[in-house]
């Protein structure tokens, strides 16, 4: 209840995660890339054979101190969890 979740543009999507800790965040952004790994995208064997998802994730106040700067923070993640391998969790710093 309260979690939110947005397509963002093309690919990225913005999970609006309140009263919820960077740990519990991380936590539930590897459980999602999981989740996402193990789906079959097509029985046939058309398309990718697997489904990645690289996560960044960011808390307030930890990794920002107003929400512009919060969104900054995790899109940053991300580009480290892209810069590292992809298909991987990272958190702000």
């Amino acid at each position: 209840e309260g979690d939110i979740a947005c397509r963002y543009g093309g690919e990225e999507m913005v999970l609006l995660l309140p009263e919820c800790t960077a740990i519990d965040a991380g936590v539930r952004a590897e459980a999602i890339r999981i989740a996402l790994g193990g789906i079959k995208p097509n029985a046939e064997g058309e398309g990718p054979e697997r489904i990645t998802a690289s996560f960044g994730v960011a808390a307030y106040p930890v990794h920002a101190q107003d929400a512009e700067a919060l969104f900054w923070a995790a899109d940053k993640a991300l580009y480290r969890a892209k810069e590292h391998g992809r298909d991987r969790v990272a958190t702000g710093a």
